[in-house]
């Protein structure tokens, strides 16, 4: 992401004993399985955000191929939604990507129209393509309009962290500025964006009462990983009025890796499921 160094990973990882056909069909079952039993205990109307990825459209083929196959996954995953529960759950798939030159930008709807060619469930119409640029200068905008939320964090060594009673964030959310000012990093970017896909499920709903938010999100990196938990729990801290319900992978399918963390209450803390 955008102004976010990339940190060692020291995690052990497995080699995968089984084709990439093989081994996501068995995720695809779980994963939905799981999914599937979270949507059943809602009994408030429900918006399904799919994070699909979040990431710079690559131009290395390590890369490029993981984004081509989490897009068929994701795909997949909302046929099975679909299949059970028709259009009871409105979902809005989303890819959140870093701005790039106007050359690049070419190469990227490129990307984008291939990664989307054959997929059922997912489109153009329904795709929405998110700019972390944008999301960066709005967390910005907040957070010079509204001191409660600057109120969160505290600074340490010119970086500004989210305070925690048991510490267990220590990535930080920003950099802090000779004027004091926090300039957003990728956790109040993750915030800006769950702020700007509330809206999007708002207004699919056509309504502004009590509404849950199913949010479902693939890294392939642990650190993007711990990113979007840290936005996750910045945004629970700074954002009162909707409930949401995270879901987050660290998905590779090179790394025999299917991690998920997820809240069973808003107020309860981070669990942990291999898949």
């Amino acid at each position: 992401m955008e102004d976010c160094p990339i940190e060692l990973d020291r995690k052990i990882y497995n080699v995968p004993t089984e084709d990439y056909s093989i081994w996501s069909k068995k995720k695809l079952k779980l994963i939905s399985n799981f999914v599937d039993k979270k949507l059943c205990s809602y009994e408030v109307p429900t918006v399904i955000i799919l994070e699909i990825g979040h990431f710079t459209l690559p131009k290395e083929e390590i890369n490029l191929q993981w984004a081509y196959q989490n897009m068929a996954f994701a795909n997949a995953l909302c046929g099975e939604i679909i299949k059970k529960h028709k259009s009871k759950f409105k979902i809005i798939p989303t890819l959140l990507v870093n701005n790039l030159d106007s050359k690049d930008d070419n190469i990227s709807q490129e990307i984008i129209d291939d990664m989307l060619k054959n997929q059922k469930y997912i489109n153009q119409r329904s795709l929405k393509i998110i700019s972390e640029r944008n999301l960066k200068n709005r967390a910005f905008k907040a957070l010079k309009n509204d001191s409660s939320l600057t109120e969160q964090f505290i600074h340490i060594d010119g970086k500004a962290y989210l305070k925690d009673d048991d510490y267990q964030h220590d990535l930080a959310a920003g950099f802090v500025n000779e004027d004091g000012d926090i300039i957003p990093r990728c956790g109040l970017i993750l915030t800006s964006y769950l702020d700007t896909v509330s809206k999007l499920a708002r207004e699919r709903l056509h309504q502004n009462d009590e509404i849950n938010l199913l949010f479902i999100s693939f890294s392939q990196l642990l650190h993007e990983y711990k990113r979007v938990m840290l936005g996750v729990d910045i945004y629970g801290k700074t954002h009162k009025s909707l409930h949401i319900d995270p879901m987050i992978f660290h998905w590779a399918y090179l790394q025999d890796q299917a991690q998920l963390s997820f809240k069973p209450t808003s107020t309860s803390l981070w669990e942990d499921l291999q898949f």
